[in-house]
């Protein structure tokens, strides 16, 4: 097993107090969310909390899940190339975790793109569903505007913008930390793919040489 440089160290050692802070933050949001405890006063931290809260709604509670599903999908991954040498159930392996990783990022995008369409859906019918031609005419434009704002568009356009950025951050960071890895563990599984077919190839080869010496003999 190859021993970690001083970038995958610190990267790793970044990854785990990212993961600290964001699961910390999943369970205030979850009690938050579910009413048993509420924020108040001025700190920057409360202030950060109320405004990530305003802009992503119960999305936040979703992609910070989808974090974690990658975070242990990109551990399990790293751990797995270290291995200098090709086994046939290492290969599966990274196989496997690699798919999962790739899963988590396109499930990160897909929270981003259903909440968005939720959300629009959600501000559409609340601010506009039941409002007739009069009503709309003496709101006006800016009013529509408010109630259109104040029911959830807001929130919908927020997880557009966190879930695209936030999907290709996180393919960014695959490239970044395991690119070379996987590269070089591709390159690996083709030549040993390769190597089995010309075995097969030179076997068959030797069996044909033996099937056309014993009917010479013949």
């Amino acid at each position: 097993m190859k021993r970690l440089n001083n970038f995958e160290q610190f990267g790793v050692i970044v990854m785990v107090m990212c993961l600290t802070v964001v699961f910390s933050s999943f369970l205030l949001l979850l009690l938050t969310h579910s009413g048993i405890i509420v924020f108040v006063g001025g700190g920057w931290l409360i202030k950060t909390f109320h405004l990530v809260s305003h802009y992503l709604g119960s999305s936040t509670i979703f992609f910070i899940p989808a974090c974690f599903v990658y975070a242990f999908f990109f551990l399990r991954l790293h751990s797995n190339l270290q291995h200098s040498s090709y086994q046939k159930e290492l290969a599966e392996k990274i196989v496997f975790y690699n798919g999962g990783l790739e899963l988590s990022i396109t499930i990160f995008f897909a929270i981003g793109v259903l909440f968005t369409a939720w959300g629009l859906q959600n501000a559409l019918v609340n601010a506009l569903g039941n409002v007739s031609k009069a009503e709309a005419a003496s709101l006006g434009a800016w009013g529509i505007l408010k109630r259109l704002v104040d029911n959830g568009i807001l929130i919908a356009l927020w997880t557009t913008i966190v879930g695209g950025a936030g999907g290709y951050s996180l393919r960014l960071i695959k490239y970044l930390f395991l690119g070379k890895r996987l590269y070089r563990f591709s390159t690996s599984y083709h030549d040993a793919d390769k190597q089995a077919l010309l075995k097969t190839l030179n076997a068959i080869q030797v069996h044909v040489k033996q099937i056309e010496q014993q009917l010479n003999t013949a």
